[in-house]
């Protein structure tokens, strides 16, 4: 496969001069496809610096893709990096530059300085660079750049995002799947602070979601759960309501509900139950007069929910109605509840309040009803 023309820039640099290395210099200018590493090596061994500065020049001479990674290899083993770093930006083929990276990456295990080699794309590249590089870590199959993967990504950096690290932490999920998920929880605890903690547990999400016409494997999303309360228990009550909602939204919300003691910590009551407000609004045209009439209710929960509506709607809306003497509308009683658990009556009353002032500037008529508590079980 031959690799598109590297950029036209380099193509027009005339070879500079080195003194005593002008011959390898000649040597290597001249010399074409896999012909290139061995006399671009010589020219590594006699002057490193000029080596470095030629070596996107001599880019062109390699042709083809095996060619470019026995160049890269010549490069890396005489720990002339930048370039070779450089280099897959200059190829316009996509394909070429996954492959290139790919096999550098596959010969990690007998050339260890390409371990070395990649750990230092991290810290030395550009977001966009480091990410045209995730074939090659992907590729290697060498335990000291796992661990380095996984140290690094347990190291989040101090911001709320990071597209390197976001692109190393993908890496790690390819690399390791849901095994990834201990490492990746380990992060966010440390991410909590000051650091992409949204980011990190969009990343938890990830390493376990099914590939195309896949389903979700359960003991994958099981060790999700666990990692995500693990979280959740060790980050505060803010962090861990974010925890918690996301929880929710997947349909995990018995999980979501073990953390309310940690997301509410000063709400909770004896036996670790938690206290809401609910309220169904009946309304009707009553003598031409707009009315609402608010049924509400303190509710108890047992600490087993993160939302309760579904499980007071119908109790609510099987009340006793108050406007059997207008014109109701038709349909069930609009429910809702308190965004959140309540310290006590007095918070619900409020509540009330609100939700009546919000009727009324809509031009009804509003009254309240107190109703029976409800004690869900």
């Amino acid at each position: 496969m031959f690799v598109a023309a590297v950029t036209a820039l380099f193509l027009a640099i005339a070879p500079a001069t080195a003194g005593s290395c002008d011959s390898q210099l000649r040597v290597a200018s001249a010399s074409k496809g896999t012909k290139l590493a061995g006399s671009f090596a010589k020219l590594a061994q006699c002057d490193k610096t000029l080596a470095e500065e030629q070596y996107l020049r001599l880019l062109e001479n390699a042709q083809f893709a095996e060619a470019i990674v026995g160049l890269s290899f010549a490069a890396i083993d005489h720990d002339i990096w930048n370039p070779v770093y450089r280099q897959l930006g200059k190829i316009s083929s996509y394909d070429d530059r996954d492959l290139i990276a790919q096999t550098i990456g596959e010969s990690c295990k007998e050339r260890e300085r390409v371990v070395t080699f990649l750990q230092g794309a991290y810290f030395g590249l550009r977001d966009l660079d480091f990410q045209q590089w995730d074939d090659a870590f992907i590729a290697c199959d060498h335990k000291d750049l796992t661990s380095w993967i996984i140290q690094t990504s347990e190291t989040p950096p101090e911001k709320l995002f990071d597209e390197k690290y976001n692109a190393l932490m993908t890496i790690l999920i390819e690399k390791l799947g849901a095994e990834a998920l201990n490492h990746l929880a380990t992060a966010a605890i440390r991410a909590a602070a000051a650091g992409p903690f949204d980011t990190i547990l969009t990343q938890m999400d990830a390493s376990v979601a099914p590939g195309l016409g896949q389903v979700a494997d359960s003991a994958s999303l099981e060790q999700l759960e666990a990692q995500l309360l693990r979280v959740a228990r060790a980050v505060g009550p803010e962090k861990a309501r974010v925890v918690a909602d996301r929880l929710a939204t997947s349909g995990a919300d018995a999980a979501a509900a073990r953390l309310l003691p940690e997301v509410y910590p000063d709400l909770m009551k004896g036996g670790g139950a938690f206290l809401y407000g609910a309220a169904a609004i009946e309304t009707g045209d009553c003598k031409g007069v707009k009315t609402a009439v608010l049924h509400y209710a303190e509710v108890e929960d047992p600490g087993t929910r993160w939302v309760i509506l579904a499980d007071v709607t119908e109790q609510l809306q099987g009340v006793k109605p108050k406007l059997s003497k207008c014109e109701v509308d038709e349909g069930p009683w609009a429910v809702g509840t308190t965004p959140e658990p309540v310290k006590s009556g007095k918070d619900v009353d409020s509540w009330v309040e609100e939700l009546a002032a919000q009727w009324k500037n809509q031009g009804y008529s509003v009254k309240t009803q107190s109703e029976k508590a409800v004690k869900l079980p």
